[in-house]
C-alpha cells in the first residue's frame, strides 16, 4: 500500500509525532475499513491535479478512513510533485501538515484522531503548497469574490492559508509572497496568477479595529483590500486561537494578547464572528 515507503519513512515524511505513530501503525494494519478507504482514495484521485475544478466527493465522513486514504496516496503525491519539479523542501513542508493536524486533534480532544481531515484533502489532491511561512492553494475564483478590474469569476488565484507554525512575522510573510510569485509562474505557467485571496475570521473588521498595525496579525490583515463578501463563522476565531469551540469556557481562557482579548470580547458581546474576504496583488 505504501509503495516505496516503509512506515518509519512515511511517518517521517508526514512529520507525525512519536505520540501518534503507534496509532497510525495500528490504523495501517486494519482490514475492516478497506472498502471505505478505497472509496475515499477514488474520490481524491478523481480530483487529483484539477486544482479543485473537480470537487472532492465525500463517500464517508469518518476521519480515520480519510487518514488511511492519505497514507495510501502519499507515494502518488510525491511522484506527481517530482514530475512537476516541485522542490523536495516544498514537498516535505506541505505534507508536514498531516503530522501538525494530528497533533492539533490530540491537543483538542486528548486522543488520536483527525478533526481536520477535510482540510487535508487539499494536500492529497495536490492543490496546495507550503512556501515558507504561508501555504497557497491554486484555484479558480468564485463569482462571489469578483472585484471589478482585479478578479473575475474563473480567474486563477492563490488562496493563502496560515499554518500553526510560529509567529506571523512580516518579514516571513514578505518572503512567502515573493516565493509564491516565482513558484507558480515557474511550475504552473498554464494557470497564471497575480492575485492572492484570503477568506478568514482574521479579516473581520471587528478585529482590525482592535489590533495595532505593528502587531504581526494586524500587519498581515492590513495587506489585504476588503472584498464585499462574508459569511458567519461564529466559533472560528475561538477555535483557531484557543483550539476549542466550547462557548461555556470563555471565562477560563487566557487574555494575554490583544488577539485573545479581541476574540473573547466579541463573543461576550453576543456578536457573531464573520469570515470575511480580501485580496492583494503579487
Amino acid at each position: 500500500m505504501l509503495g516505496a515507503y516503509d512506515e518509519d519513512a512515511l511517518f517521517d515524511l508526514l512529520a507525525i509525532d512519536e505520540v501518534d505513530r503507534a496509532d497510525c501503525s495500528r490504523l495501517l494494519q486494519r482490514a475492516d475499513d478497506a472498502e471505505q478507504v478505497a472509496l475515499a482514495v477514488a474520490a481524491l484521485r478523481r480530483s487529483f491535479g484539477s486544482f479543485n475544478q473537480i470537487p472532492v466527493d465525500e463517500p464517508t465522513q469518518e476521519p480515520l478512513v480519510w487518514l488511511k486514504a492519505f497514507f495510501t496516496l502519499t507515494p502518488r503525491v510525491v511522484a506527481w510533485s517530482r514530475r512537476h519539479d516541485i522542490p523536495e523542501r516544498v514537498i516535505r513542508d506541505t505534507l508536514a501538515d498531516v503530522g501538525r493536524h494530528l497533533a492539533i486533534s490530540r491537543r483538542v480532544t486528548g486522543e488520536f484522531g483527525l478533526q481536520t481531515w477535510r482540510w487535508l484533502t487539499y494536500h492529497f489532491t495536490v492543490r496546495i503548497f507550503a512556501l515558507g511561512r504561508l501555504q497557497f492553494a491554486l484555484e479558480r475564483a468564485k463569482p462571489a469574490v469578483e472585484v471589478e478590474g482585479v478578479i473575475a469569476a474563473g480567474d486563477w488565484v492563490l488562496a493563502v492559508h496560515i499554518p500553526e507554525s510560529g509567529p506571523l512575522l512580516p518579514a516571513l510573510v514578505d518572503e512567502s509572497l515573493v516565493a509564491a510569485k516565482k513558484f507558480f509562474a515557474e511550475h504552473f505557467p498554464q494557470h497564471p496568477v497575480s492575485v492572492v485571496t484570503c477568506d478568514s475570521w482574521i479579516l473581520d473588521p471587528f478585529l482590525l479595529d482592535r489590533l495595532s498595525p505593528e502587531s504581526n496579525v494586524g500587519s498581515f490583515v492590513r495587506r489585504f483590500t476588503p472584498i464585499d463578501h462574508s459569511s458567519d463563522g461564529h466559533t472560528d476565531a475561538l477555535y483557531f486561537v484557543f483550539r476549542t469551540r466550547d462557548l461555556t469556557r470563555l471565562d477560563e481562557l487566557p487574555r494575554n494578547t490583544s488577539l485573545q482579548r479581541a476574540v473573547l470580547e466579541r463573543l461576550e458581546l453576543g456578536e457573531t464572528w464573520q469570515v470575511a474576504w480580501g485580496y492583494l496583488t503579487l
